[in-house]
């Protein structure tokens, strides 16, 4: 059946805590891995300002072993970086799950994780080897897949629908928009960070789904 899973994470619990609270670092974005990938989330964007900031803190944090800038947009940059643990206790507890991390970003306030998992009983594979290597993991939200490609397909979640729904009607797409991201959060009751990622993932499953293969 296969199912979504929102995890929330406290920063000094993770990695780049320090560097988080940065005000020139608006959030942090690792890239999508899947199971099959020999990958350690060894590649993460950086969005906000002056990266020689980011960079010195990064380098101080005792979980990264190496950090390699790869290219710079207009407010972004990619790295490539190398971890100590957390980082590869996480993705040791997607392999044994056959888990696909589907989103993870972090900011001052914490870490959000979006993760695609076969069965609960891998769910649980993944939350025991988080627990054993200290992760405690925080369960936001559970959506069954089967019931989300049913019902409003391509993977979207309820919340992820509704709120991109909302932000077509009420003209955030325009330009200039017709309201703002902490209006649109508003009538959600939730924070604007919280809207951004919120609209970010949905935005990511509907391209995936309708123009991206994973083949």
């Amino acid at each position: 059946m296969g199912i979504i899973a929102e995890f929330e994470l406290e920063p000094e619990s993770f990695v780049l805590e320090e560097a988080l609270v940065l005000p020139s670092v608006d959030r942090v974005e690792f890239e999508r891995i899947v199971p099959t990938q020999l990958s350690t989330m060894a590649l993460f964007w950086v969005w906000g300002t002056k990266f020689d900031e980011f960079e010195r803190l990064a380098r101080s944090d005792p979980a990264l072993e190496t950090l390699e800038s790869l290219m710079t947009e207009s407010d972004s940059r990619l790295y490539h970086a190398t971890w100590t643990d957390r980082v590869t206790d996480l993705c040791d507890g997607l392999q044994a799950s056959d888990a696909v991390l589907l989103g993870a970003c972090g900011r001052e306030t914490g870490w959000e994780f979006e993760i695609r998992f076969p069965s609960d009983d891998r769910l649980s594979t993944f939350s025991s080897q988080c627990l054993d290597c200290g992760l405690h993991f925080v369960l936001r939200h559970l959506y069954s897949l089967s019931a989300l490609d049913s019902s409003l397909g391509y993977g979207l979640t309820p919340r992820q629908r509704e709120l991109l729904v909302s932000a077509v009607e009420t003209g955030y797409f325009e330009e200039p928009r017709d309201v703002s991201l902490q209006e649109l959060a508003d009538e959600f009751g939730i924070s604007a960070p919280s809207a951004s990622g919120l609209l970010r993932r949905g935005t990511q499953h509907l391209v995936r789904s309708t123009l991206v293969s994973d083949d």
